[in-house]
């Protein structure tokens, strides 16, 4: 009888250690032992990626290097109410100009001055487009620039990714509003169809 258990404990063992030495092989039903997020690290993107992370930081050091690099002013944050009747918005010696009938509707519009490194504004809410061709005039007073360079206003991403250049704007400051704008030599106007973050490029 305890030779009978002796076997059967002895086939149990075996089979065991059978089990156990296949797992590690590279069979169909060997399982690899790296977690999953590691394995995918090394992969192409995933689907839905956008690499704004930082991951992608060639691309993003070459368009970053567009932005003029600028000594940090105090932060500001204006909200104003704007319709179909047009408006000017101002924060920290920026302007933003809707035009009468960009708009169908009162909006509440936000528009941000950071205190950061590069002339960045941020106008909410976000998305909002306009019917007519509104236009931002950017300052950039305390910030250098490389001489013969134009600058102009750069769509950007959080990260502060160059997504595209907004047309240079031709705007009459023929309104009174407007007058305290000619005080600042170094501007420069886009033309703007919708709601994003923008930053003075060069």
């Amino acid at each position: 009888m305890s030779l009978r258990r002796l076997v059967i404990s002895l086939g149990l063992l075996l089979g065991a250690t059978a089990v156990a030495t296949s797992c590690g092989d590279p069979s169909p039903v060997g399982v690899d032992a790296r977690a999953p997020g590691l394995v995918a690290s090394k992969a192409s993107p995933q689907p839905g990626h956008d690499g704004d992370d930082g991951g992608d930081t060639d691309d993003g050091d070459e368009r970053g290097d567009s932005l003029l690099s600028c000594r940090p002013l105090r932060y500001d944050s204006v909200a104003q109410t704007i319709g179909p009747k047009g408006g000017v918005l101002e924060v920290r010696h920026n302007w933003l100009l809707v035009p009468q009938g960009a708009l169908k509707d009162n909006v509440s519009i936000t528009a941000v001055a950071p205190s950061d490194t590069v002339a960045l504004i941020r106008l909410q809410p976000e998305g909002l487009r306009f019917q007519k061709t509104a236009f931002l005039v950017a300052t950039y007073d305390n910030c250098r620039i490389r001489k013969g360079v134009t600058p102009r206003i750069a769509h950007v991403t959080d990260a502060l990714a160059v997504i595209e250049y907004l047309p240079s704007g031709d705007y009459s400051f023929g309104d009174p509003r407007l007058k305290k704008v000619h005080n600042w030599r170094r501007r420069v106007v886009g033309e703007l169809q919708h709601f994003s973050n923008y930053a003075v490029a060069w």
